[in-house]
């Protein structure tokens, strides 16, 4: 079975390379994370929701962040995917393993390391944060700041996140929040109102994306699995 994720690693990491590189994407990423390490920034949590895994593992590939990867149905796939675009993989999840992950992304986070969460994965609900992000910013000092993405021309697939596909040669847009600094001394409510205002920024964010393409905002009260899945050409 090893040999086969492997492969499945390396063609898979491949086919992004390619895909990605027929889209027109503004260089944001790199800049805004080069530009908060260069001034000596703390290390950082960065937020984006589960939709956007893709736009994010190729926009972002190479800038050495560690990323929560689900303990379910391939996620060891998925691992060796993102190893090989650059990121380190930490096994875990709000439904899985999750103390394990949060312990191993505090520690990277202390040892100086950036790392990337999907506050609403791996199960949803769709664009609800989990606390995930907040407690791992509380527990390191690390801020948190929303990355927003979208894309000019995408399917929506009918899942629960209702998964951004761009197509090729599509213009993707990157869009990078204000910092969150997130209380030390939080109690179980606060954490819960840490989640609402880190869900607005996001939310904020990846409309900011989704205007900077032309593409259709989404919002809360659409239907994952309705008939409006499909992007502007």
């Amino acid at each position: 079975m090893g040999w086969k994720q492997t492969a499945a690693g390396l063609f898979g990491s491949g086919l992004l390379r390619l895909w990605s590189a027929t889209w027109r994407v503004d260089e944001q990423p790199r800049r805004a994370i080069d530009a908060r390490r260069a001034a000596g920034g703390r290390s950082t949590v960065y937020v984006m929701w589960h939709s956007r895994i893709l736009l994010g593992a190729t926009t972002q590939r190479g800038l050495g962040l560690h990323v929560m990867i689900s303990q379910h149905g391939d996620g060891e796939v998925i691992a060796r995917i993102v190893r090989r675009l650059g990121f380190t993989p930490i096994r875990g999840s709000t439904t899985r393993g999750g103390r394990e992950a949060l312990h191993e992304a505090t520690r990277a986070l202390d040892a100086g390391s950036d790392v990337a969460i999907t506050p609403d994965g791996p199960r949803g609900p769709r664009l609800v944060v989990h606390p995930g992000c907040v407690l791992a910013a509380m527990r390191s000092g690390a801020p948190i700041v929303p990355v927003g993405f979208d894309a000019r021309s995408s399917r929506r697939l009918r899942s629960w996140d209702r998964f951004v596909v761009p197509r090729l040669f599509t213009r993707v847009a990157v869009r990078f929040g204000a910092p969150l600094d997130v209380p030390r001394d939080l109690d179980p409510e606060g954490v819960a109102a840490w989640c609402v205002r880190v869900q607005e920024a996001l939310l904020h964010v990846t409309r900011a994306a989704a205007d900077a393409v032309g593409a259709v905002p989404e919002t809360l009260d659409e239907d994952p699995l309705g008939t409006a899945a499909a992007r502007p050409a």
